[in-house]
């Protein structure tokens, strides 16, 4: 779908760590947003509170697939709906050196969001996630760079 925000990045990591990167509060917290709360039932609220954005998703894990899914139930980020019921999928395919990741967001509807959101999901994907796998420090806002712009 055109709306959809997808890529991939090589990351220096084993599958196991990039799932748990992806499912375990501490984890998420080191590279997405310092504000991670991820309840027994795998939903997770997360929060960017100098901006008011909450994203409330629920999360999927399957290890012999090596996928997460991210669906999202409810949101306000960037000051839209646009976020909820897309669907947040990671893909980890170990290669000889390393892992592909590869990432898609689907179903966004019509909005400014969508242009805003690649941009900070290549950040915090391709840049946080990978520093945080690769050298145990990520920059999960509210340490990173606005990446509204």
């Amino acid at each position: 779908m055109a709306d959809d925000i997808q890529f991939a990045v090589t990351l220096h990591a084993a599958p196991t760590e990039i799932l748990n990167a992806l499912m375990i509060e501490q984890h998420i917290r080191r590279w997405w947003t310092v504000s991670a709360d991820v309840d027994t039932d795998s939903h997770g609220v997360f929060a960017w509170d100098g901006y008011g954005w909450r994203v409330h998703l629920d999360m999927a894990r399957d290890d012999a697939a090596g996928t997460v899914r991210w669906t999202c139930t409810q949101s306000n980020m960037q000051n839209t709906d646009a976020w909820e019921g897309t669907h947040i999928d990671f893909m980890v395919t170990p290669q000889t050196e390393g892992c592909r990741l590869d990432f898609r967001q689907s179903g966004y509807r019509n909005s400014p969001c969508r242009d805003v959101c690649d941009g900070g999901w290549r950040y915090f994907i391709g840049t946080s996630l990978k520093r945080y796998l690769e050298t145990g420090k990520g920059l999960p806002y509210p340490e990173t760079l606005d990446t509204r712009a």
